[in-house]
Formats: C-alpha cells, sequence, structure tokens
C-alpha cells in the first residue's frame, strides 16, 4: 500500500489532537446528540471538517465516514473510505480533560489499510499498516496470543445499561467475565481502550454495541499486532454496518472468552 496514506493519516491524528488540547481549558460549547449522554463540542465538528478537508485535497475521490457527518451513505467495492472519530471520549473530554483520543482509519472492501489512534495529552500515537504491523510511537506491538487466561487478565468494555443489553443478558455476562478475570475496566474511549489491548495494557476488550468510527482503526491495531476482533457471536466485524458488538483479544483468550459469550448470550 502506497506509503503517502499512511502519512496523511499520522499526520491528521496529531493535528487533531494539538487542535483538541488549544481548546481544551476554553469554553467548549457543548451540545447534545439524541441523549443527555450523546456529548457534541464545537472541536469535534472543527476537527471532523479539519481532516475531511485534508484528505480531500490529497485524494478527492475518497469517501469519509466520520461521527459527526456521516448520514448513511453506502459505499461501493473500490472505494477508498476514511473513517473518522474526531475526538473519541468527548464526554471524557468535556468532563475530565483526559482519556480521549483521536481515530482515524483508511478501508477498502472493507479491509482495514492503515489506521491511528492518537493520545494528545499522553502524546502517544498508536498506529497500524495492514501487513506491516503495529506500533505504539516507533515501538513494535505484539500480542501474548497463547499464554493469556481469563483468570489472569485485566478486561475493558464499554456498557450502555439500557433496555437492548438487559434484553440481551449482558449483565450474566459481565458477571461472570468480572468474577473469572481479574476485573473490568471501562475507561470511556473504545479506541484507547482497543489500542491498549494491542500494546498489553489490556488482554481484551469487548462491547455489545460501537459505531464504525469507535473501532476502525482499533481492530487494525489489534490483527496486526497479532490478536484477534470478531463480534461477540464469533462473526466477522463488518466495518460499514451502523454497529456491531466487538470481541478483542489475543487469539486464546478470544477463544475462552467468545465460548463464555456464546453459552451466555446466543445459547
Amino acid at each position: 500500500m502506497p506509503k503517502p496514506y499512511l502519512q496523511l493519516l499520522k499526520e491528521c491524528v496529531i493535528e487533531l489532537g494539538k487542535n483538541s488540547l488549544l481548546h481544551l481549558e476554553g469554553h467548549l460549547n457543548t451540545g447534545l446528540k439524541g441523549s443527555h449522554k450523546e456529548l457534541v463540542t464545537l472541536v469535534d465538528r472543527q476537527n471532523e471538517h479539519i481532516a475531511a478537508q485534508r484528505i480531500h485535497e490529497s485524494y478527492p475521490h475518497h469517501k469519509i465516514m466520520g461521527e459527526e457527518s456521516y448520514s448513511g451513505d453506502a459505499f461501493e467495492q473500490d472505494d477508498f473510505v476514511w473513517v473518522i472519530d474526531p475526538i473519541d471520549g468527548t464526554t471524557n473530554y468535556v468532563h475530565q480533560k483526559q482519556s480521549f483520543a483521536i481515530s482515524i482509519a483508511l478501508y477498502r472492501d472493507g479491509q482495514g489499510l492503515c489506521g491511528a489512534v492518537y493520545d494528545p495529552v499522553k502524546e502517544e500515537l498508536f498506529w497500524a499498516e495492514k501487513g506491516s504491523g503495529a506500533y505504539l510511537n516507533n515501538q513494535r506491538l505484539w500480542i501474548h496470543t497463547e499464554s493469556a487466561e481469563l483468570s489472569r487478565s485485566l478486561i475493558a468494555t464499554y456498557i450502555r445499561y439500557d433496555q437492548e443489553e438487559k434484553e440481551l443478558g449482558l449483565d450474566r455476562f459481565v458477571y461472570q467475565i468480572a468474577n473469572d478475570s481479574r476485573g473490568i475496566r471501562m475507561t470511556g474511549c473504545g479506541s484507547l481502550e482497543l489500542a491498549y489491548v494491542a500494546c498489553g495494557r489490556f488482554d481484551a476488550y469487548f462491547s455489545s454495541y460501537q459505531k464504525p468510527w469507535d473501532f476502525a482503526a482499533g481492530k487494525l491495531l489489534i490483527e496486526e499486532s497479532g490478536g484477534t476482533v470478531t463480534c461477540l457471536n464469533g462473526e466477522p466485524v463488518k466495518v460499514y454496518l451502523p454497529g456491531t458488538s466487538i470481541l478483542a483479544a489475543g487469539k486464546d483468550l478470544h477463544q475462552e472468552i467468545l465460548g463464555i459469550s456464546k453459552a451466555v448470550l446466543y445459547s
């Protein structure tokens, strides 16, 4: 794959990260999307506009799938699609001033070509290129795919606590995972949590529902570091769907958690 795609992607996430920090201590002009739990700031919209403009200047025929602008358009098989989360963890950005990230990935035919997750507070750039590995800044990342067991693992998740999850029985699944593992953590930034699985700070990540911009870059990070990403029922993750469940871990741990998921959620 041509390196200019990856270079542009890295430049974009860093530029958006700097813009996010620039506005962090000022008035963020915060609004709501859909419910009181879904925050959006003017910076989210600015960031997405900046990224889309940069991409279209270099690749005018490429498509954009951005959190703040995507309206459900379908993509053709040969389309290059940039999947953008201009600030993942906006609630953290507003309330905590940390634990947020910029996430951008480039896909074609539903397959990730390159992706990056950037934490501007820590200046940590997680990036991956298909077939060339995953990295934290310049350090190669590898998941220990064979040695991890659930009983020795720390798990990350995102839980919505809504009726759909209740009907699915997710509470029973979470209870079992929490008891069988060393614990569950929820930081509220899915792209960073996936990046942390890739670098070993977490051993697995799961969620009953994530949107493409939440996981597009993180999925590639996991796969290029030797891990596995599927839906909670074991089916392949389809990036262009409105939303999907996610289970990401090293191969053996993924199979262990998947067995519990199938027994508890899909039996």
